[in-house]
């Protein structure tokens, strides 16, 4: 139970700082500060946590040769990128993220500079972060952690089960949309969103590039993103109104 909390915990702390990395990266090339990343509601990519725990589990053995580490983390990390792309758009009917227009791509799901960053940031965990995040966790108390495992395992279980059954709901309706008709689209996607406008208004905002894999995918796509653009929009100007009261009183 000790090492699975351990792992459990390491998981979750690559989770937080792959998250962390991603809002530095998009907030560097962007020119804007981006405090959302992530799949998720919260602050953890997922793919940073398994990505970290497979490299203490199987590259730890390598750190004696740096250049066979970095190869094996490159390589490792742009699978595990490719798979988890390729799943999720069979599972939930859409692209996340499409490297298309970067050069060196494999289908658009991974690229050579991601690559390259991978393999670098699979020296950075072994070499500096993993030592001193192992020493820590081994540091606290077993009953200490496992009631903080418990907790963050009842979290994170509820994040991943709340975001996978709202994105389960929106992959049947854009895959039951048989209108050709824009009006008709509109009128079935407002009906969604206006139940879960701000759980895809905010995956909308962190993949801006996604793609919608169903017949009439453009049609549906551009549904969305312009009510959820009309959402935003009269959500602000009722804010402005409150202020405007707030003031006024």
């Amino acid at each position: 139970m000790h090492t699975l909390c351990l792992l459990f915990l390491l998981f979750l702390c690559y989770s937080i700082i792959g998250w962390m990395i991603e809002c530095l990266c998009v907030t560097y090339l962007e020119k804007r500060i981006v405090l959302d990343r992530g799949f998720l509601l919260g602050p953890y990519c997922p793919i940073y946590g398994c990505g970290g725990v497979l490299a203490y589990l199987l590259l730890t053995r390598y750190q004696e040769d740096p250049i066979t580490l970095f190869i094996l983390a490159a390589v490792g990390a742009s699978v595990l990128e490719y798979v988890t792309s390729y799943f999720m758009e069979k599972i939930f009917k859409a692209r996340w993220w499409d490297y298309s227009d970067r050069r060196f791509n494999l289908e658009g799901r991974v690229c050579l500079g991601n690559t390259v960053l991978f393999g670098a940031l699979g020296l950075i965990f072994i070499y500096i972060l993993n030592p001193y995040i192992i020493e820590v966790l081994k540091s606290i108390p077993n009953n200490v952690l496992f009631i903080i495992s418990l907790i963050s395992l009842c979290i994170f279980v509820t994040d991943t089960i709340l975001t996978f059954v709202i994105m389960g709901k929106l992959r049947n309706r854009i895959t039951h949309v048989r209108k050709d008709s824009t009006s008709e689209i509109d009128k079935q996607i407002k009906e969604f969103l206006s139940h879960y406008h701000f759980f895809v208004g905010r995956l909308f905002k962190v993949f801006p590039k996604i793609t919608i894999s169903v017949p009439m995918g453009d049609k549906i796509l551009k549904s969305i993103t312009s009510i959820l653009r009309k959402i935003e929009r009269a959500n602000n100007r009722r804010k402005m109104k409150k202020i405007k009261k707030s003031r006024d009183s």
